[in-house]
């Protein structure tokens, strides 16, 4: 039976639509009950579900009570439901999601006349029921990502991704992309990324891939879990009948990038290359599919370092030229090895990522049965890594990493009433590094002095990187499965699923392993007089696993038609694999055992609501289309409860304090060992020191400067996986007359277990007090202090002789979060100008014990602001289409400062933690009390620093500094897109050439203000919170002598050695497979010919084909004209117009569609698809000397209440956009611009780049 589809109109009609409410699952379940006109049950009638994405049918036939089920493996929440039945006549609807409803319903009465078109609403969502997703959110915390907003370079990137987020804060990176993301203010590790709700080992996919990316925060559906933060998840599209492939090339050079002197020297412009694509289509149709994308990419840099980086590059460092000199004169003269022939002369990354996928869904009655098979990979290489001007060459290494996985999920329906989905994942990732030189590592603080007379400090590094010989690798395998009820009359869905997982690690952690020495000043390295040297004895070779199993029960009740509940409880368990050996002397000597493992059952109980109501002002786009609701109300109130990593019990497992477990050496002052770097490199590791010097004082605190006692790791008995107790409430819809949409929203958090550390061996007795710093306490006696650098000698404090730290891990603290967001963007749709604009306002307070951030009392703890706490967000957008030749995109973040810290760089309290807060003096009592050098560091800094630090450090004068009572300034990022239309720049109608700036506010602020004076537009900033360093100690005085850094809380460029260059980027695409026109009609006409089915008779095609799948807009018009409120001289000059159309059209099509009725098995696909692409030019031709006309006739709230679809079709731009008919199933359906911006349907009020599917890009 052919399938009823109005060809192309109503497809464009829902592409057009705002994209329906997220709730990404694996199966779709779409229920109903088919009746007559007497309300009897019709038996036997077909009803067809089509997928408006990829134009794939699912079938069903009735039961003797009229009920049908329909499952639609991978399905997106937006289809088009026909029935049939013998005697009765067909109808068709529109089955949309619109509140995220955990199931479909489409209950439908069939006439025994004329065909009806129905409108209904989804009183059931698309199935969330894949555990690999999970159910809607009802809540209306899950938000659909558009990687659209990201510069080319950045996207496929899922941290990213999420980053971009209204309301999420970026965790920067190294090179200030970002590393990772934090909800609510709370730690990155609270965070889960998944693939159908499967853990993802990968941080990136290939930029065309097709997948739907999502964050949700609250999700009030149990069967989701296993974070306290969110859960980013990315789902691959399901399979689609249209054949697909595409290409895209990526490239920038330095010369494309513009930045000040400083960056180019520091090697901060680069040049990207990278080539993706994509190719996907059916196996067969309706029911099995393929779709491979790919990746491959280079990213080179100039390779700057200590020894390369010119004046001006070392200046923005830190570091003057000269300084640098005397530093590689002493280097050379004491023989430590700068260079190595093993670097490359770029700093270079290569990259690569795949993902596959096949479907299978053999067509059924009620079996629902479904396989689908995903398949993804990364690889990536850094040569070298992490070196920073900062760094001689040698003090480098490289890291090669990849990640693998696989996922196989299954679903089937049982006898109408059970659908049973299963999934199994298996992920694999290994990550090692190498370093060029096998020698002890080295650092030293270099004071330098500029140009303009400010000063600096930097911590210069050489010798061997101790840190990047590491190697881990981590496997999981798991296996989930969700039964779902659902009860006779649709209105229940309950669900049971469980959850079981192994997640493997093997790691070799040997760090350091050679030795680290630590010099005060370059004065103390040409003496050869070290600070510290420490040293880890043992290699740090730990293996273990972790058993995480969930079980969960839910239902989401339908309770009326606008109201849906969802509620249930979960049960989340780990057991870990392994414990740490047992060390009894531990137990004795602390009261408390090493070897607690904390195997844990977690419950987390949820309950939330969505609630819509009224009818929205949109008039239906077409006959048979649903009108979504005047607004809905979202919230909820649940539990969500934290999984802690595999490798939690490592540093336990390895520092148990026994004779067999990893060992180290600290050393300080007089016990450091002199250093022989030319005889390291002659002779190789076995010379390094294993022993301290002997100190040689002849005092009782001789021995307490050399220490070969092990650090000891535990577990608290009572420790717990961070768990948040979270409500959320939510209004989204039209208002100010239907002019714009709004989302509104606020969500409270209360955070438990989250984590802390205390040392079990440090003695707490106060040994002295700073009377300089407000009576500071100190747990050192002055002896165990060196007077010439104010190293404090890692034995002084102790308890216990026989230990260095005894470090509990705590999960006592606690923290809350508040925030409040509200996002607005137009209503009506448009070619022209688009926009969007969402502010956050967030509020985010923790526990802090001393431990962590000492102001005196290590064991004290106090509420402070958080790290995260970024209390203003403001995420934009902006397009605009110039002249229909090139879509103008901005996307913009704008946020408040991150909070920091005033520090000092070493353990200033005598409590064995290098973590101390800067005591804040005032210059004046600083001079008063003998200490000048203080006070003019201090009145310096207060007089020219940075303006965030002078309006923070006077506001703590004469007081030990809080925690982040410090902020940076507010920052503003955005990228700027340039699409051209092939259409009007003569490129193929099937390419897309976009040019991207990255960071144009950079170019902006170097315009305005020059290259000596630049602001940090653009920029993120992050704050450098050393405000003290530690230079001796008076024993007499019982002071510390510090070093004011005159750079402390600055942010400006010329004081910072990383920025983000202006950049522009080309980015071509090529769609290289049939059009989707083309596709549509063959599919069609094959059926009966060339593939089974039934050929469609005249008067079929003629009701498919009869406006060349383009809705008559002027016909819709008349229909709802009351809806409308059109008057007398409206409708009656929409009439004359319509009658003038119409007339046209079917001298148009009625030849057409008795030719395609008439045509062979053997017909020709071209000649057919030419002659239907030359009428559907003409219908849109017509259509385009119409539309000015009956537009002009509607008057302005009149227009606001049009949908999308009858909107683009009274728009000239849209019809010229589509006339071509060239879009490819690769991209999108009108020409797509860069950042999400295009031409004729991007405008769409469901945001920019309103389509059927997203592409990474």
């Amino acid at each position: 039976m052919p399938r009823l589809l109005p060809a192309g109109a109503v497809a464009a009609a829902l592409l057009l639509a705002p994209a329906a409410p997220l709730a990404a699952q694996q199966v779709d379940v779409v229920r109903g009950r088919v009746v007559g006109p007497d309300r009897r049950p019709v038996e036997n009638a077909q009803v067809t579900v089509t997928t408006t994405s990829g134009n794939v049918a699912r079938s069903a036939r009735t039961d003797r009570n009229g009920r049908f089920t329909v499952t639609v493996p991978g399905g997106d929440g937006d289809y088009l439901v026909a029935y049939q039945a013998l005697g009765f006549a067909p109808r068709r609807m529109q089955l949309r999601r619109v509140a995220d409803e955990d199931f479909l319903v489409a209950d439908a009465t069939l006439q025994r006349a004329a065909a009806v078109l129905d409108s209904v609403r989804v009183v059931a969502p698309r199935n969330r029921v894949a555990r690999a997703d999970a159910q809607g959110d009802v809540g209306g915390t899950e938000r659909r990502l558009d990687p659209g907003v990201l510069p080319p370079e950045q996207l496929g990137d899922l941290a990213a991704m999420a980053a971009a987020t209204p309301g999420v804060t970026p965790v920067p990176g190294a090179d200030g992309d970002p590393a990772g993301f934090s909800v609510l203010g709370l730690s990155p590790d609270q965070n889960q990324t998944t693939m159908n709700g499967m853990p993802f080992a990968g941080s990136t996919l290939p930029r065309d891939a097709a997948v739907l990316p999502s964050l949700v925060t609250s999700p009030y559906d149990v069967s989701v879990g296993g974070f306290s933060g969110a859960r980013f998840n990315v789902r691959p599209r399901p399979g689609t009948n249209f054949v697909q492939r595409g290409a895209s090339l990526v490239g920038s050079a330095p010369g494309l990038q513009w930045t000040d002197r400083a960056a180019a020297a520091l090697g901060q412009q680069s040049t990207n290359g990278s080539l993706a694509g994509s190719v996907s289509g059916p196996i067969l149709p309706d029911q099995a599919f393929y779709a491979l994308s790919y990746q491959l990419g280079r990213q080179a840099n100039a390779l700057r370092t200590l020894l390369d980086t010119d004046a001006v590059g070392l200046a923005a460092a830190g570091l003057a030229a000269d300084s640098v000199a005397r530093l590689t004169t002493i280097l050379a003269a004491q023989g430590v090895p700068l260079r190595t022939a093993a670097i490359p002369g770029d700093r270079l990354a290569d990259q690569g990522s795949i993902l596959g996928t096949v479907d299978l869904a053999p067509q059924a009655s009620n079996s629902g049965q479904s396989v689908s098979l995903a398949v993804t990979g990364a690889w990536n290489r850094q040569r070298p890594a992490a070196l920073a001007p900062s760094e001689t060459p040698a003090h480098a290494g490289e890291r090669t990493s990849w990640n693998a996985g696989g996922q196989l999920r299954h679903s089937s329906y049982v006898r109408n009433v059970l659908l049973s989905e299963t999934t199994l994942n298996l992920t694999r990732s290994e990550s090692a590094g190498t370093p060029y030189l096998a020698l002890p590592s080295a650092q030293v603080l270099v004071n330098s002095t500029f140009a303009d007379g400010s000063t600096g400090v930097q911590r210069v590094s050489f010798g061997g990187n101790p840190w990047i010989g590491t190697s881990q690798a981590a496997s999981s395998a798991g296996v989930m499965h969700q039964l779902s009820w659902f009860s006779g009359d649709n209105r229940h869905r309950l669900k049971l699923a469980t959850e079981l997982r192994r997640d493997g690690f093997a790691q070799d952690m040997t760090v350091n392993a050679l030795g680290s020495y630590g010099y005060n000043s370059l004065a103390d390295l040409e003496a050869g007089r070290a600070q510290a040297f420490t040293r880890q004895l043992a290699p740090r070779v730990r293996r273990g696993s972790q058993l995480v199993g969930a079980l969960s029960l839910g239902d989401a009740w339908q309770r009326s038609r606008n109201l849906q509940l969802q509620y249930g409880v979960r049960l989340d368990a780990y057991r870990f694999g392994g414990a740490p050996a047992a060390n009894p002397l531990v137990a004795r000597t602390f009261g408390v055992p090493n070897d607690a493992v904390p195997d844990r059952v977690h419950a987390s109980p949820r309950v939330g609501f969505a609630w819509s109501y009224g009818t929205a002002p949109q008039i239906a786009g077409f006959a048979g289309a649903m009108r979504g609701p005047r607004a809905t109300v979202r919230g909820g109130v649940g539990v969500f409860q934290n999984v802690p990593a595999a490798t939690l019990l490592g540093p336990a497992m390895d520092n148990t304090g026994l004779p067999g477990a990893v060992q180290q050496l600290a050393c300080t002052g007089a016990a450091v060992p002199a250093a022989a770097w030319s005889g390291w490199t002659a002779g190789g590791a076995a010379t390094v020191p294993s022993r301290c010097a002997d100190g040689g004082t002849g005092t009782p605190f001789a021995s307490s400067f050399a220490s070969s006692a092990p650090n000891v790791t535990l577990l608290a008995r009572d420790w717990r996986a961070a768990r948040s107790t979270r409500a959320t409430l939510g209004w989204s819809g039209a208002a100010l007359g239907n002019r714009v949409l709004v989302d509104a929203g606020g969500a409270w958090s209360r955070n438990a277990h989250q984590g802390s550390v205390v040392d079990l061996n440090f003695a707490g007795v106060r040994r002295f007090a700073l009377a300089d710093e407000g009576g500071r306490p100190v747990y050192a006696r002055p002896e165990a202090i060196v007077p010439a650098t104010g190293a404090v000698a890692a034995r002084e404090g102790r308890l216990a002789d026989g230990f260095l730290r005894v470090g509990e891990q705590r999960s006592d603290l606690r923290s809350t979060s508040a925030q409040l967001s509200l996002g607005v963007r137009p209503a009506a749709f448009g070619t022209r100008l688009g926009w969007s604009a969402t502010y956050t306002w967030q509020r985010v307070r923790e526990q802090n014990r001393g431990f962590q951030s000492a102001a005196g009392d290590p064991w004290a703890v106090e509420w402070t602001r958080a790290a995260l706490d970024v209390r203003h967000q403001l995420v934009y957008s902006l397009s605009y289409n110039l002249a229909d030749a090139v879509r103008v995109s901005w996307f913009g973040n704008v946020r408040s400062g991150i909070p920091f810290t005033p520090q000092v760089n070493a353990d200033v309290n005598g409590d064995g933690w290098a973590n101390d807060r800067a005591f804040v003096a005032d210059p004046a009592r600083a001079r008063a009390a003998g200490d000048p050098a203080l006070a003019a560091g201090l009145e310096g800094l207060l007089a020219g620093g940075a303006p965030q630090a002078r309006r923070c450090l006077r506001a703590q004068l004469g007081r030990v500094a809080a925690r982040h009572a410090c902020e940076g300034p507010w920052t503003q990022n955005a990228n700027l897109a340039l699409t051209l239309n092939p259409l009007k720049v003569r490129l193929p109608q099937r390419a897309t050439l976009s040019l991207t700036v990255a960071n144009p506010l950079g170019a902006v602020d170097r315009l305005l203000h020059g290259e000596q004076r630049l602001r940090g537009w653009g920029q993120m900033p992050v704050p450098d919170p050393q405000l003290l360093y530690v230079r001796g100690f008076d024993p007499a005085r019982q002071r510390w002598r510090y070093e004011v850094n005159q750079r402390f809380g600055a942010t400006a460029p010329r004081a910072t050695a990383f920025r983000t260059p202006v950049t522009l980027t080309l980015m071509l695409r090529m769609d290289l497979g049939p059009t989707r026109e083309r596709q549509l009609l063959v599919q069609q006409l094959d059926r009966g010919r060339r593939r089974d089915g039934e050929r469609a008779p005249e008067v079929l095609l003629r009701a498919m084909y009869g406006n060349g799948g383009v809705p008559n807009p002027l016909a819709e018009l008349l229909r709802q004209a009351d809806t409308l409120r059109l008057d007398g001289r409206q409708a009656d000059s929409l009439a004359t117009l319509n009658r003038w159309y119409v007339v046209r059209l079917d001298s148009i099509w009625t030849p057409l569609t008795r030719a395609f009725a008439a045509l062979p098995a053997d017909y020709d696909r071209d000649a057919a698809a030419a002659r239907y692409l030359d009428a559907r030019r003409a219908t849109l031709d017509l259509l385009a000397r119409l539309a000015p006309a009956a537009r002009g006739l509607l008057s302005a709230e009149q227009r606001r209440r049009l949908p999308p679809l009858l909107a683009s079709h009274l728009d000239g731009r849209y019809l010229a956009a589509i006339r071509s008919g060239t879009a490819g199933g690769w991209s999108q359906p009108t020409f797509a611009g860069g950042m999400g911006g295009g031409f004729g349907g991007a405008m769409a009020p469901g945001g920019f780049g309103g389509g059927e599917r997203i592409i990474i890009r």
